[in-house]
């Protein structure tokens, strides 16, 4: 069974919240608006290892291009304007505003790739909870284009999904 675009968008969204500013959002949240509104990556620059959070930074200010592939299927490119860069500390409080708590948020270099873990858990409707771990990898530059591969396994277990993997780009293509 093919992951439904929604669940990829959700999931992607909700992973990619634990490197910085992103994931599905109201326009305009914290210096950042998207077009059209979808998931919107964001990674973060290189830290030496054993770096927290709040000492690690998000994708540089200006306009970025986003490519996202979930399961196989790609979906349209966006594109979102960051007004500022973005710490973790800051992106942990977005995602709190969203509703998601993330018990764990690791981060670690390995050669030239950012590796992260993080577990998080939002509402799934009807007052229960969903948790997703995830499992994810940067590389690139930073400052100019970036790849996350993310591996995500959803509990309670999203019938016919037992694992989905996301791989998103973000092309920096100018001021905003």
């Amino acid at each position: 069974m093919r992951l439904s675009t929604g669940l990829a968008t959700a999931l992607a969204a909700m992973a990619a919240l634990g490197f910085a500013a992103c994931g599905e959002k109201p326009a305009a949240t914290d210096g950042a608006t998207a077009t059209p509104a979808a998931a919107e990556p964001a990674a973060t620059a290189p830290a030496p290892a054993a770096a927290t959070a709040p000492e690690m930074e998000g994708p540089a200010a200006g306009k970025w291009k986003i490519t996202m592939t979930a399961m196989g299927q790609a979906m349209p490119p966006t594109e979102t304007c960051y007004a500022k860069q973005t710490s973790f500390a800051e992106a942990q409080k977005m995602q709190q505003r969203a509703g998601i708590d993330c018990a764990e948020q690791s981060y670690k270099r390995e050669g030239d790739a950012l590796v992260g873990r993080t577990v998080c858990t939002a509402d799934a409707g009807d007052g229960k909870k969903m948790t997703v771990t995830t499992d994810m990898r940067v590389v690139g530059d930073f400052k100019s284009k970036y790849t996350m591969d993310m591996t995500s396994k959803v509990d309670p277990p999203v019938p016919g999904v037992d694992e989905q993997k996301v791989s998103i780009t973000a092309e920096r293509l100018g001021d905003c």
